[in-house]
C-alpha cells in the first residue's frame, strides 16, 4: 500500500516521532513517504491514504490548507477525514462539546480589538491564545506584569482575529495537563504535560495508564469514534478539582508514539483498515 505522511515546509519544531512513524510503516511493507502538504494535491493523490501528522504551520496558511484538505479528500483517503479536520481548525468546537454536556475549561471568545480593551479591566491571571493556532503559537500568560506588552501586541493584529481567553489554572503547575491519546476510537495511553507558552518548552511525562480519564475521553469523541484514525483529548483540573477538556485535537496532534510504540502499531492497523474500506 502507498501511504503518504503529511508534514509541512519549514516545520516550526522537530517531530520527534517522524523517523519512528516512517520506519514502522515501511517495516509493515508499505511504500511510505513524508511529504509537505504545500507540495499540492496532485503530489498526494497517487497514494492509497494520506495521514496528516505534522502540518504544524497550517494556522499561518489557513485558506490554502483548508483548500488542500477539501480537494485532496475527493482524490484519496484522507485521515482524519476532511469534515472532521475542517471542523477542528477553529477552537470554537469547544462550544459544541459543552452543548453535549462535556465540561470544558471556561472560555471567553474575543476579537483582538475586544481583547485589547478587556485587558484594561484585568482582574486575575489569564491565558490568551488564538482560536486558530497550533502549539504555543501566539499564546500568552496575561497578568499585571505582561498586560501592557500583550495589549500592545494585540493592537498590531487584525482587529477581527479571534482569540480565546481562559483563567490561568494553578493546577498546571502541579498536576499538569493530561493528554489522552486515542487510536482507532479507543484510548491507548496518557501523557502528563506541563503546558508551554510563547517561546517556551514543553515538558512531558509518561506513558501513563488512561485510568480515571477514560470516561471523559470517550465522551468527547463519541459522535465520531467510528470515523477517526486518531485523536488527543487534553484535560485540565479546575479549581474545584474536577477535570475539563481544554482541547480536542483531531488534525495534527503529537501522539507520543516514542513514549508508547504499541499505539503506533494500532495506528498502522487503522490506516490499513480504513484505506481498504474505500
Amino acid at each position: 500500500m502507498k501511504i503518504a505522511i503529511a508534514t509541512c515546509h519549514n516545520i516550526p519544531e522537530p517531530d520527534v516521532d517522524e523517523a519512528l512513524v516512517l520506519n514502522s510503516f515501511r517495516a509493515r511493507g508499505h511504500d511510505t513517504d513524508l511529504i509537505p502538504w504545500e507540495a499540492g494535491v496532485d503530489r498526494f493523490a497517487i497514494y492509497d491514504a494520506v495521514v496528516i501528522r505534522s502540518t504544524w504551520n497550517y494556522p499561518e496558511f489557513h485558506a490554502p490548507f483548508t483548500n488542500w484538505v477539501r480537494e485532496l479528500s475527493v482524490r484519496t483517503q484522507l485521515l482524519n477525514p476532511a469534515d472532521i479536520v475542517l471542523g477542528n481548525i477553529e477552537k470554537r468546537y469547544l462550544v459544541d462539546l459543552e452543548s453535549r454536556g462535556i465540561q470544558i475549561v471556561p472560555t471567553r471568545w474575543m476579537s483582538a480589538l475586544e481583547a485589547a480593551a478587556w485587558i484594561d479591566s484585568l482582574d486575575a491571571t489569564y491565558v490568551l491564545k488564538p482560536t486558530i493556532g497550533a502549539g504555543s503559537m501566539d499564546t500568552f500568560i496575561v497578568d499585571q506584569d505582561s498586560a501592557e506588552q500583550v495589549q500592545s501586541w494585540l493592537t498590531l493584529q487584525d482587529p477581527t482575529r479571534m482569540f480565546m481567553v481562559q483563567k490561568y489554572l494553578s493546577s498546571v503547575d502541579s498536576v499538569g495537563e493530561q493528554s489522552i491519546i486515542v487510536i482507532g476510537g479507543e484510548p491507548t495511553h496518557r501523557i502528563r504535560k506541563h503546558p508551554r507558552f510563547a517561546d517556551g518548552e514543553e515538558r512531558v511525562e509518561g506513558p501513563l495508564l488512561v485510568g480515571e480519564f477514560d470516561k471523559i475521553a470517550q465522551s468527547a469523541i463519541e459522535p465520531i469514534k467510528d470515523r477517526i484514525l486518531y485523536a488527543r483529548v487534553d484535560l485540565m483540573m479546575l479549581d474545584d478539582q474536577s477535570w475539563a477538556v481544554s482541547e480536542l485535537e483531531l488534525i495534527e496532534p503529537s501522539l507520543f508514539f516514542t513514549q508508547h510504540p504499541p499505539a503506533l502499531q494500532k495506528l498502522i492497523d487503522g490506516v490499513e483498515s480504513m484505506a481498504r474500506s474505500t
